[in-house]
């Protein structure tokens, strides 16, 4: 059993250094991944991105990230996944398959809030 105080180290941990990717696979997520399946381009590329994400605690064990993707750097993408990275060593802590969102246009601007919970 995790303590308070652990839950609270680990959420602490993955608060700073993460950053993200986007992709357009549409697989189920496998605990074993290394990436996501599909990374899409963005703002000419695959790299880990780390502006427009907000990370607030959200409670003793929760991290709520918000991410937000500009239209236009990803003009006529699908966006089916996104990937939170630990930035260091390009560890993908988590993949999140989503309903498609897209094509996107060059004025969109969406946002998609992942919260993770050390439990």
């Amino acid at each position: 059993m995790i303590t308070t105080g652990g839950r609270q180290f680990l959420r602490d941990q993955i608060t700073t250094n993460v950053g993200w990717k986007i992709g357009s696979g549409g697989d189920s997520t496998n605990p074993n991944a290394s990436d996501l399946d599909s990374p899409i381009t963005y703002s000419g590329s695959t790299a880990i991105q780390t502006s427009g994400i907000t990370r607030v605690s959200s409670g003793e064990s929760a991290i709520d990230y918000t991410i937000t993707i500009l239209g236009s750097a990803i003009v006529g993408e699908i966006i089916k996944e996104i990937g939170l990275y630990e930035t260091g060593g390009s560890t993908l802590i988590c993949r999140v398959p989503l309903d498609p969102i897209g094509p996107v246009v060059s004025t969109d601007e969406v946002q998609i809030i992942i919260t993770l919970e050390v439990d």
